[in-house]
C-alpha cells in the first residue's frame, strides 16, 4: 500500500507466448529486460520438470590426454598443463587470470556450476517476478559468484594501497569498471558494471589466454593417485 494515502498498488507479471513473426513476414524483436520483459526459453516442455533422471557423470584427468589425430599438433607445440579452477567468483576468476598471465604453459579449466551473466541474469529474474527458483543459477551460484547481484562493494583488510590490492583493482578498471574505483575512500562497481565487466574478462580469459570455463558444470569428487590429486569428477547441471 502507498504510505501518502493514495491506496494499494498492483504489480503483475504476465507470460505470453509469441509466434516468431506476425503471419505477414514481420518479425517480431523483443529486447531482454530484467523486471520489464523477460525472454524465456521455449524449448523446456512441462514433461522436463518431471524428468528425474540421474545427471551425467564425467571426469577431467590433470594430464592432457593425446589422440592420434592429434599427435601430429601437439608436437608441433608444447603440451600444456592443464590447471583445474573450481567455481568462477572473484577467487576462481583471478587464479584463473593470474595462472594464465604467469606461465604460457598453463591452460586453466574453470568449472562452474551456475550460468554465465546472460542467462543468470534471467533465472533471477524469473525468481523475483514468478517465484521459479533454479537450484544452480541464482543469487548464489554462477558466474561472478554470490555478490555479482548485491551492488558490488569492494572492501579489504589487508590495505587499500597494497600492491595486490592495486592490481586487483587495476584489473577490474581494464575490463570495465569505473576508474573512479581507483580513488574512492569506498568503492563499489554496482550490477550493471559488474555484468559488462564479467563478460569482458570472459572474453579475455578465452580469447586471450585460452582458457575453457564449462558452465553449467558441477565438481563433485577429486580424484587421487596416492597423495597426488590427478583430477575431478564432475556432473553437468541445468
Amino acid at each position: 500500500a502507498d504510505g501518502r494515502g493514495k491506496g494499494p498498488r498492483f504489480t503483475y507479471v504476465v507470460d505470453v507466448e509469441l509466434e516468431s513473426s506476425l503471419g505477414d513476414d514481420t518479425e517480431i524483436r523483443l529486447k531482454h529486460s530484467p523486471g520489464r520483459t523477460e525472454l524465456l526459453p521455449t524449448t523446456t516442455t512441462a514433461d522436463d520438470s518431471k524428468n528425474n533422471s540421474p545427471p551425467t557423470r564425467s571426469a577431467i584427468q590433470l594430464q592432457q590426454q593425446t589422440s592420434d589425430n592429434t599427435q601430429e599438433k601437439n608436437a608441433k607445440r608444447k603440451k600444456k598443463k592443464r590447471v583445474i579452477v573450481v567455481g568462477s567468483g572473484p577467487a576462481g576468476l583471478f587464479c584463473a587470470l593470474e595462472l594464465a598471465q604467469s606461465n604460457e604453459d598453463i591452460q586453466p579449466i574453470v568449472l562452474e556450476r551456475g550460468q554465465p551473466v546472460e542467462l543468470r541474469g534471467k533465472d533471477i529474474g524469473a525468481l523475483m517476478h514468478r517465484r521459479e527458483l533454479s537450484p544452480n543459477s541464482n543469487f548464489c551460484f554462477g558466474e561472478g559468484g554470490a555478490g555479482t547481484w548485491s551492488d558490488g562493494k569492494l572492501s579489504t583488510r589487508i590495505g587499500r594501497n597494497s600492491q595486490a590490492v592495486r592490481r586487483v583493482l587495476q584489473t577490474l578498471v581494464q575490463h570495465g569498471a569505473p576508474s573512479v574505483i581507483l580513488v574512492d575512500g569506498a568503492p563499489h562497481l554496482g550490477t550493471d558494471n559488474l555484468v559488462r565487466l564479467l563478460r569482458n574478462l570472459r572474453t579475455s580469459l578465452e580469447q586471450e589466454y585460452g582458457t575453457e570455463i564449462r558452465f553449467g558444470t558441477q565438481m563433485t569428487k577429486l580424484l587421487f593417485e596416492g597423495d597426488k590429486a590427478v583430477g575431478v569428477e564432475y556432473t553437468t547441471t541445468k
